[in-house]
């Protein structure tokens, strides 16, 4: 088909006449070229003139030039160089003198002329290219033919070299480019898992206390100075020997890890590994994995607390203390306690503890917790031992470089009972949003130079600028307590902005199962079964189940009596109750009718498994 198409391009239209012109010289392209009778633009045209049988169609043919054709082609190349320039300097000179006379349509016809013979020229150069190139015949009239139909010939290819025809440089420039863009993905991926365990972290992942925040840019784990932990609740009375204290041993190494929380509600042991004394009367208690190494078996929010069971007496007593230390130390966890005259539990803590011994903890519990993501700043006040979540939200915040304003308030008895005195002072120039107020309440005959006396409205809102619209965490004894949230509230702080950790209520003068005196209210309420002791009463007016099972002597274990900790979790399989604080349930412990005897009061009869 190609060759008809090429046949009758070439062909003479008629016995005498030029054939259909051949590819224009270089720098030519594109320009028409008029048939003038008598022109001879084509490569088929014959030495005089006269029309012969087309070349290019002919060389389709042709697996190679014979030497026949290459005289006839070189002959024919000659002839027409020879006739267009002839005709290229007489058109010139035609149209050099219509020029001078004006005669535009003379200077048309002489420029006419020149196309042409410039089209001759250009067959003769073409027919020299034959023999010069080296081509094949048919490979140069396809050319040809290509650039008669304004086609792009891609039949002279680029070799193919080791980089598929590609250029070095172009290769080059390519492979640097692929190795940015996966060096780009990497580092994206990267980002985007710390970006994800931290954000875990900070929402508390899946129903579990989440895993600690990443270590600082520089590598180094955050200040490990001496720790401290709130107690809780108050211990109940009771009589403990006393022993000579251990001496503090060394600090167990950092370990920072971004491990997913091993249980949501661990029990398990713990093993001492040192005794660090805060002031006179506090110490802490710096826990290890009870093989006394390693990581912990579970992960903490700031702020939360561990319950503890001792064997005091020959008497099971629970306590609950609040981690003073940080999530993001994965190795060991710092519960502080205050030696109470009278505390069994916190005595036998103080006095008989050794390190390396085991101790039976279960936790993490509690909701006094903040990780930053709850708001933007957060106000901090605490009293006496209620320092030590603080301390715990306090180093949690600056480890991350969390970018809020930390408002630190402490109420302390006198300088000597300061607790984390000097980690409060560091953390200050570590973080500069940390901006800490520390009140004494007796500061006469010792060098003191800060703030004397309670925390007042003025010194609220002295240190802390807008504070109606900062959320503020609060912990400390009962009566002060009492009075911070008079203060909030007489400055317009939003009640629901304001979160209290409490330290107990006030426990039965007895704490031993069956000795509680006895309520003089009758006993008119609803009634309460105990199914596994076979024992039932009604209550009393406001009394609680627990407060009911002391009566009857049944051992429903406790620790905080106020609704945070857990210990009293009973199952009741029939009934109904009322709970001012069920924050030590879950959805699950609902669904399966656990209930708090601390808080649970009975508004129907009820059967309890205790």
């Amino acid at each position: 088909m190609m060759m008809d198409m090429m046949g009758k391009m070439m062909a003479p239209a008629s016995p005498g006449a030029a054939a259909m012109p051949a590819a224009p010289a270089p720098g030519m392209a594109g320009m028409p070229a008029p048939a003038a009778a008598g022109g001879c633009m084509g490569m088929g045209c014959g030495a005089g003139g006269a029309g012969t049988s087309p070349i290019y169609p002919s060389l389709m043919t042709l697996p190679a030039l014979t030497p026949e054709k290459r005289a006839e082609i070189e002959a024919l190349g000659n002839q027409q160089l020879s006739d267009g320039m002839g005709r290229l300097a007489s058109s010139y000179e035609a149209l050099n003198h219509a020029a001078q006379a004006s005669d535009h349509a003379a200077m048309q016809q002489a420029a006419g002329l020149m196309r042409e013979a410039l089209g001759q020229v250009g067959s003769g150069i073409a027919a020299r290219r034959v023999l010069t190139e080296g081509k094949s015949p048919r490979n140069l009239a396809l050319d040809w033919f290509k650039r008669e139909m304004s086609l792009a010939s891609p039949i002279a290819a680029v070799a193919a070299g080791p980089t598929g025809g590609v250029r070095l440089f172009h290769f080059i420039t390519m492979l640097s480019l692929i190795a940015f863009a996966v060096a780009m993905v990497a580092i994206y991926v990267l980002r985007m898992r710390r970006a994800a365990a931290l954000f875990g972290r900070l929402e508390g992942g899946s129903g579990g206390p989440p895993p600690p925040p990443p270590p600082p840019a520089d590598g180094k784990p955050p200040p490990t100075a001496p720790s401290g932990t709130q107690n809780a609740p108050a211990d109940a009375p009771a009589a403990a020997s006393a022993a000579p204290k251990a001496e503090p041993a060394a600090v167990a190494a950092d370990t920072t890890v971004d491990t997913p929380p091993v249980s949501a509600k661990w029990l398990g042991q713990l093993r001492v590994g040192s005794v660090i004394v805060e002031t006179p009367s506090v110490k802490t208690l710096r826990l290890l994995p009870s093989s006394g190494t390693g990581l912990l078996p579970f992960t903490f929010l700031p702020g939360q607390f561990l319950n503890l069971s001792l064997w005091i007496g020959g008497a099971k007593m629970n306590r609950s203390y609040s981690i003073s230390s940080s999530p993001t130390q994965r190795g060991f966890v710092d519960l502080t306690v205050k030696r109470e005259p009278r505390g069994a539990v916190s005595r036998h803590l103080d006095d008989l503890l050794e390190v390396g011994d085991l101790i039976d903890v279960g936790g993490p519990v509690g909701k006094f917790t903040f990780t930053g993501a709850e708001a933007s700043s957060i106000v901090l006040i605490a009293g006496g031992v209620g320092i030590t979540p603080m301390m715990s939200i306090a180093r949690t915040l600056s480890a991350m470089a969390w970018p809020g304003d930390i408002y630190f308030f402490y109420a302390c008895r006198a300088p000597p009972d300061f607790i984390f005195a000097k980690e409060l002072a560091a953390l200050q120039q570590q973080n500069l949003r940390l901006h800490v107020t520390v009140t004494m309440e007796m500061a006469e005959g010792i060098d003191w130079a800060g703030p004397v006396g309670r925390i007042t409205k003025g010194l609220l809102t002295q240190a802390v600028p807008a504070l109606i619209t900062r959320r503020v965490h609060l912990c400390g004894p009962p009566m002060m307590m009492q009075a911070i949230k008079a203060l909030l509230s007489e400055l317009g702080v939003p009640p629901e902005q304001v979160k209290t950790e409490d330290f107990g209520t006030a426990a039965p003068q007895a704490a031993a199962a069956g000795t509680a005196a006895k309520s003089a209210a009758p006993a008119t309420g609803p009634l309460v079964t105990f199914s596994k002791n076979s024992k039932a009463s009604k209550s009393r007016p406001d009394q609680t189940v627990l407060e009911l099972s002391e009566e009857l002597g049944i051992g429903i274990e406790f620790s905080c009596r106020v609704g945070t900790c857990g210990v009293c979790k009973v199952a009741m399989t029939s009934g109904d109750v009322e709970m001012a604080v069920d924050d030590a349930l879950d959805a699950e412990d609902r669904a399966k009718g656990i209930i708090l005897a601390c808080q649970a009061k009975p508004k129907i009869d009820c059967v309890v498994e205790a």
